[in-house]
């Protein structure tokens, strides 16, 4: 994801691939897009309660797909990510 300044952010719900442990944490392995193609999570760089800057709260997740930094969110029993694109 290229940065593009003064462009809108979308909320984006996708679905995750993601191993609870037996504590009940949750970890994200891969991303799913809309056309079904994978993501690898190659890296969590961070997870911490936070608010979206698209509305919304939960636990964030600061991840690396693909040499790029994403934010993943895990709001109540869904996930989304911050968007430039609907």
């Amino acid at each position: 994801m290229d940065i593009k300044k003064n462009s809108t952010l979308y909320k984006r719900y996708v679905n995750v691939i993601a191993e609870a442990d037996k504590l009940g944490n949750l970890t994200p392995i891969y991303l799913r897009w809309e056309d079904n193609q994978l993501f690898k999570i190659d890296k969590i760089i961070e997870i911490r309660q936070s608010v979206s800057r698209v509305g919304g709260n939960g636990i964030l997740y600061r991840v690396r797909i693909q040499n790029r930094e994403r934010h993943l969110f895990y709001e109540i029993n869904r996930w989304f990510i911050e968007s430039y694109t609907p």
